[in-house]
């Protein structure tokens, strides 16, 4: 079955927060503490704030629905006159590797394209194999290591890179 793929409304935010909540579970059950991900998915995907990305006029959201039912969603900025940086890309776990993943990288890339930018980055935390895997074979390139704070710990991450 074929995702759809559109903008998010204000109708999503319920969704999209139970998307990340069994997505993070699912990818980083093993790389972090479940209070971690506790404390992380109350402070990055609290409901008033995810209605704030939707509606705000610089971020491009979008969710994937299956049957009607949103399984999956994407974030985007323009951060710098040449990238865009993918803030969040979330797929139910009961939907990997149906393709919805590449559905919403084809339409942040898309996005990423009328905006004249050269590139698309993005963060995977680097205990993360499913995202490593996943951002590597849709054709992000794996750049230096840094560090992200989550929930107020410090943990490796690689930078990745999609041109456009």
């Amino acid at each position: 079955m074929t995702a759809a793929i559109r903008e998010a409304t204000d109708d999503d935010v319920e969704a999209v927060v139970e998307v990340a909540e069994a997505a993070w579970y699912a990818a980083y059950g093993g790389a972090l503490d479940p209070s971690t991900i506790a404390a992380a998915l109350a402070e990055y995907y609290d409901p008033e704030l995810v209605a704030a990305g939707i509606d705000h006029e610089a971020i491009a959201f979008y969710v994937a629905e299956v049957d009607g039912a949103v399984v999956g969603f994407a974030s985007a900025e323009q951060t710098w006159a040449d990238e865009v940086e993918l803030h969040t890309l979330y797929v139910h776990p009961d939907r990997w590797g149906e393709g919805i993943g590449s559905a919403l990288v084809g339409r942040v890339t898309e996005w990423a394209r009328e905006r004249g930018v050269d590139r698309v980055a993005c963060g995977v935390l680097a205990a993360n194999a499913i995202g490593i895997g996943f951002f590597e074979a849709v054709g992000f390139r794996r750049g230096r290591q840094a560090d992200a704070e989550i929930a107020g710990e410090l943990h490796a991450e690689y930078e990745y890179e999609l041109a456009v």
